[in-house]
């Protein structure tokens, strides 16, 4: 480039980026006439007014099955449902993130399919009964598993915690064998091994798996059940209570739990945190540069009040604060009042329920025990820890 022409640039760049900070528009492109649609996500949601696959209360098991089958395919979701083996186990050590005695932790690495290996963290009271009920946890995108025993790694993880982000932790306390699964993308599985990455923990993960007819989703539910799968087979370090294995997901990872606890009827119960409303609200509000959505045909089958749906019986509590930019309150409860019909048709219209929160997009240690006591499992243990 020669050295005028790139002086041309240079002076072109810094008076779009003066203008912006001026707070003027900074758009090159002409206006556009009155009546055209050109914004590509205006005209793809304008595509999802019908929904192959919505629930049918008149026929809710017959639906269940062929909508459980038809999301599995969508989201190249596999069950081998076989005994799954560990690989590798960390050295036991005390749960000492803030000198707490009585609780021990121990990292766990299972081989959930070819050359992917998922560390599961189980933390535990020293007195657990046998067979523990399960709590499984799913961190929030902003760091790993390991918030959830209270461990920070990450300079947000000190605010998180403080908050209350560690659940596995309070759940050990509970009695409660507890459960972190690092999920794809972040805490030890994030990508280490590709020369170039693109921008965003989850963005070439998505992208691969879509080459492959899988879905990020796909594989992170696929990591749930075969956590489950190891649970309840040979190299299971403990018995636990089948009847009462839980999950927990907060953020990404309520999104994650989900479509796992309609795809795994073992799952007995489900709260998702900041989480839950209809996906064409979520997409008409922001991108999607992380990839968790990237379901090929999904809008077209399928909204969330329908995986909602699948979960049904079983029970699930959608939680988030009245202000959260993301996942508000009144987004979840216009889900969950569009999910219960199919939980009415089942017996079952006491067994879904809209939290509020007071405020913006966090965990909340407070409402969600509240919640879980309420309806998830009355047999909760209490936490002598807790503040409230």
């Amino acid at each position: 480039m020669s050295r005028g022409l790139g002086w041309r640039v240079y002076t072109a760049a810094i008076r779009r980026k003066a203008l912006r900070l001026a707070g003027r528009d900074a758009d090159p492109y002409p206006a556009r006439p009155p009546g055209t649609s050109l914004s590509p996500s205006s005209g793809l949601l304008a595509m999802t007014a019908a929904r192959r696959l919505a629930f049918d209360p008149n026929d809710m098991e017959s639906w269940q099955a062929r909508a459980r089958s038809a999301l599995a395919e969508m989201l190249g979701y596999r069950h081998i449902g076989r005994a799954v083996p560990t690989i590798a186990v960390a050295d036991c050590v005390a749960d000492a993130a803030d000198g707490e005695t009585g609780l021990t932790r121990r990292t766990y690495y299972v081989r959930a399919r070819e050359m992917c290996d998922v560390p599961v963290t189980l933390i535990q009271a020293n007195t657990l009964s046998e067979p523990p009920p399960v709590f499984l946890f799913l961190a929030g995108s902003t760091s790993g598993a390991h918030i959830g025993w209270g461990t920070a790694r990450l300079p947000i993880d000190h605010q998180r915690i403080a908050i209350g982000a560690d659940f596995a932790r309070q759940a050990a306390r509970r009695g409660y064998l507890a459960v972190c699964i690092e999920q794809i993308g972040f805490g030890e599985r994030q990508e280490k091994d590709l020369p170039r990455r693109t921008g965003g923990p989850n963005a070439d993960p998505a992208a691969h798996a879509l080459l492959l007819g899988r879905t990020l989703q796909g594989l992170k539910a696929m990591d749930v059940s075969a956590v489950i799968d190891w649970l309840c087979g040979p190299d299971s370090p403990h018995p636990i209570d089948k009847d009462r294995v839980f999950l927990f997901g907060h953020s990404l990872g309520g999104t994650t739990a989900q479509f796992a606890a309609a795809l795994d009827t073992r799952i007995r119960g489900t709260l998702a945190s900041g989480s839950v409303r209809r996906l064409q609200e979520v997409l008409s509000t922001r991108g999607a540069g992380n990839g968790e959505l990237a379901i090929p045909g999904f809008l077209e089958a399928f909204e969330i009040e329908d995986v909602l749906a699948l979960i049904a019986p079983r029970r699930f509590v959608g939680l988030s604060g009245h202000t959260d930019h993301i996942f508000p309150y009144e987004g979840v409860a216009r889900a969950i009042e569009a999910a219960t019909p199919g939980f009415a048709a089942l017996d079952a219209a006491d067994n879904i329920q809209a939290v509020a929160a007071p405020a913006g997009h966090r965990y909340y240690a407070r409402e969600s025990w509240e919640a879980w006591r309420s309806l998830i499992d009355p047999d909760c243990g209490e936490d002598p820890h807790a503040p409230w």
